[in-house]
């Protein structure tokens, strides 16, 4: 008997294997500013989170003097150049597939501006997977809660039998706002030990999640 009807998925970190292309673009970006870099990757995974304006002050942008908006927009033409050599997590598709076929409802939601999201989803062929693709206004980065919020409205899921699974605290922030149950996947945007902080059940990996929502394992 499977344990949740709904599955709220986060896009960035949790479906999609991005994290080495954000520490690339960050990396361009402080060079292209005259900051110091690299970013470690220990102090991207520690560091990183919602909204995304307080983590470029966390590298050293000083946002007084920096227009966070030409930031973000030249991000986001960097990450959509590189986007077309980047991949979904290699057990991601089975995964889905398996919770579809098993009667679950599934959504997709990201932090990505709507018009953006709908044909990554696409491209990569999982969009006959969700009921919904869900993404924000803009570019900014400001976190998706309010996303959330309106779906769960919209969707008429019961918060007890839906789970939202993600790989950074924000989706925790996701989860609370809609009063759902939280998975993480430990190999996205935020480190292991960040996330087993907060008590939340957390997997190595999709397979392991989707096995716990199907109710084949504990």
């Amino acid at each position: 008997m499977k344990n949740f009807d709904f599955v709220l998925w986060d896009w960035n970190g949790t479906l999609l294997n991005d994290l080495e292309m954000n520490l690339e673009i960050v990396d361009a970006l402080l060079s292209d500013h005259g900051l110091k870099g690299p970013v470690s990757k220990e102090f991207y995974l520690e560091n990183f989170g919602f909204p995304v304006s307080k983590f470029y002050i966390k590298m050293g942008f000083d946002l007084s003097k920096e227009d966070f908006l030409l930031l973000a927009d030249e991000y986001d033409r960097e990450y959509l150049k590189r986007l077309p050599q980047t991949f979904l997590f290699e057990d991601a598709e089975s995964a889905l597939a398996s919770l579809s076929e098993s009667g679950v409802h599934q959504a997709v939601i990201s932090a990505t501006k709507h018009e953006r999201l709908v044909p990554q989803v696409r491209d990569y062929n999982v969009e006959k997977y969700f009921d919904a693709v869900l993404g924000t206004e803009n570019n900014l980065g400001n976190g998706k809660t309010a996303v959330a919020a309106q779906w769960l409205r919209n969707s008429g899921a019961n918060p007890e039998r839906t789970v939202f699974i993600g790989d950074t605290l924000h989706d925790l922030e996701c989860a609370k706002k809609i009063g759902c149950t939280c998975f993480f996947i430990a190999r996205g945007h935020n480190s292991k030990e960040k996330l087993l902080a907060t008590g939340c059940e957390v997997f190595d990996d999709i397979s392991q999640a989707a096995a716990r929502i199907l109710g084949s394992t504990n």
